[in-house]
């Protein structure tokens, strides 16, 4: 039987507020998921992303003399598939135009800081008020409430107070940052979840909901899997570097050309490891007889393997262990990974493109999540700023050509 919809979320219209990445990387997997993302951006100015370099556009990729026709390339990958509409939110009249997308919206998206909408008098009660079925959801760093509540924060601020980076660099170094924007995007995916609870929640109840997302809980919620005091008591949580607390050898070791990442944990696992490597004179030796001995004995252990490594080509090494069913791969550099060749059979190499030139020889990761039945896929480039003001405002809102014209006259759109 054929679908009646062509996409899972198809006829679900979001108003999106966000700005930097933690939202606009939520809404971007909304709109992969079929929903209508109309982004919001400030006349003139729009997604502070926007001045960000290098650039794109028909003439290629620049870092300085940006044209108009030039979109900012962390803006085209975090916006993909919307539409771009500007609005005086702090007017009168942008007010009014508000109400008006939220009546014929399903999702309100922002990021401000806490207490920003209700300065704008759309807090969760005024927009209940003009469509009981909204779903409001807000990333904030620390949340709506809390002894943290108004302090501003960006991902390393958060990696920070999260315990994050407490977890993260070597035992004799210092904390580091992860080096993906983890404290931004773990969010948008906690977010996400939660607008998608809500959305199949009001098909039951037929009622929205209010979303609260901080971006510290959510980091957080990340770094345990025991109990903090009971780690705490026996000195852990604490910088490891590449290795596992719990197992070894599980680490990344040097090859002649490179560096692969071993992971062995059971008895019978570190049995046909030796077998891998010709080291079962190891079976002998009481320091390794258990997982327990063995973590005793991780710096012997890894020693071991490093002899071991250092002496063959990653290709050799990799071809013994996965003889012997080991989990080892190659640490790849960014450039390899784009060229994965596990990845582009998955489609999850594509090329970014441009609302003008279309192709931009530039690449980025599509959307992960495969389905059997309906499509889920970035739908289109990133808009330019105000894009689709005339199809929404004229369109969607039904504003005629002299009141467009008077808007933008007015500095309102």
């Amino acid at each position: 039987m054929e679908a009646t919809i062509k996409k899972h979320l198809e006829g679900v219209r979001v108003i999106d507020l966000t700005a930097w990445l933690a939202g606009p990387f939520l809404s971007m997997q909304l709109a992969a998921l079929g929903a209508e993302v109309i982004k919001i951006e400030r006349p003139g100015i729009g997604d502070p992303t926007r001045v960000s370099v290098p650039f794109a556009g028909p003439g290629g990729v620049r870092f300085e003399g940006k044209t108009q026709e030039d979109i900012a390339l962390i803006n085209l990958k975090r916006n993909r598939g919307k539409k771009s509409i500007t609005l005086d939110m702090k007017s009168k009249r942008g007010m009014e135009i508000f109400r008006m997308l939220v009546a014929k919206g399903d999702v309100v998206l922002e990021n401000f800081a806490p207490g920003t909408m209700e300065s704008f008098g759309f807090d969760y009660p005024a927009l209940k008020a003009i469509n009981p079925k909204i779903i409001f959801c807000s990333i904030s760093g620390y949340g709506q409430s809390g002894p943290y509540r108004d302090r501003t924060a960006f991902d390393l601020t958060i990696q920070a107070t999260s315990g994050i980076m407490a977890v993260t660099g070597f035992p004799d170094g210092p904390p580091l940052r992860c080096g993906p924007w983890i404290g931004d995007l773990i969010p948008a995916l906690y977010g996400l979840s939660g607008i998608l609870t809500a959305l199949a929640s009001r098909e039951k109840t037929g009622r929205g909901e209010r979303i609260d997302i901080s971006m510290q809980d959510c980091c957080f919620s990340m770094i345990m899997d025991e109990s903090l005091d009971l780690l705490v008591s026996r000195g852990v949580p604490t910088r490891q570097g590449n290795r596992n607390p719990r197992a070894v050898p599980w680490s990344i070791f040097p090859t002649k050309d490179g560096n692969i990442a071993i992971c062995v944990y059971t008895n019978d696992q570190w049995k046909i490891f030796l077998e891998a490597i010709q080291r079962e004179d190891c079976l002998r030796d009481p320091r390794f007889k258990n997982l327990e001995d063995r973590l005793k004995n991780a710096q012997e252990v890894e020693a071991i393997v490093t002899e071991w490594s250092n002496n063959l080509s990653t290709e050799e090494a990799l071809k013994n262990l996965r003889e012997k069913k080991i989990p080892c791969d190659p640490v790849l550099e960014v450039k390899e990974v784009l060229e994965d060749p596990q990845l582009k059979s998955r489609g999850m190499i594509q090329e970014l493109m441009h609302p003008l030139s279309a192709k931009t020889g530039l690449k980025a990761a599509g959307f992960p999540i495969r389905f059997s039945e309906l499509p889920a896929e970035y739908p289109g480039p990133a808009p330019f700023l105000g894009q689709h003001n005339k199809e929404i405002y004229k369109g969607l809102l039904g504003f005629s050509k002299e009141e467009l014209e008077r808007l933008e006259k007015e500095g309102i759109i």
